[in-house]
């Protein structure tokens, strides 16, 4: 047992100088895309402009503050900040996505049901700054 716990105590530094250069990524799953990666809840897009054009993202995650996120498609708006640019959205889930005013999943809401499309958002055209799926409130716009 001395031989082992002698093992673990030299490999332990080890371990912790490799997890220091290991750089700590979200799972790709989780990342904003081109293309709709359906896993977990399913995807939404984003689109830049109403009517779905523009350019757009892909999102298959839940995201509380869209600022570090950008249009990246070609496309009217490409390279645009999402949060508070966001003109139209399409939920590809089998559940509802809820999309939110303010970051935090705070605010003024509009819900898109599943398979839904919000050709012009309503309560978050161009104000829209976190979303997520499976939650609502009575209060929400319903597309």
């Amino acid at each position: 047992m001395g031989n082992l716990k002698k093992s673990l105590f030299a490999v332990l530094p080890l371990l912790a100088a490799l997890a220091s250069i290991v750089p700590m990524s979200t799972p790709a799953s989780a990342a904003p895309g081109t293309t709709c990666n359906p896993s977990g809840y399913g995807c939404m897009r984003f689109f830049y402009n109403s009517n779905r054009a523009g350019s757009h993202t892909y999102f298959n995650a839940n995201v509380s503050d869209l600022a570090p996120y950008t249009f990246l498609t070609s496309g009217s708006g490409q390279g645009q900040g999402i949060k508070n640019n966001a003109a139209s959205a399409l939920n590809n889930a089998s559940t509802f996505l809820t999309i939110y005013y303010n970051s935090g999943y705070a605010g003024p809401c509009d819900t898109i049901e599943s398979w839904g499309v919000a050709d012009q958002l309503h309560n978050t055209y161009n104000q829209n700054a976190s979303f997520r799926w499976n939650y609502t409130r009575s209060d929400c716009y319903v597309f």
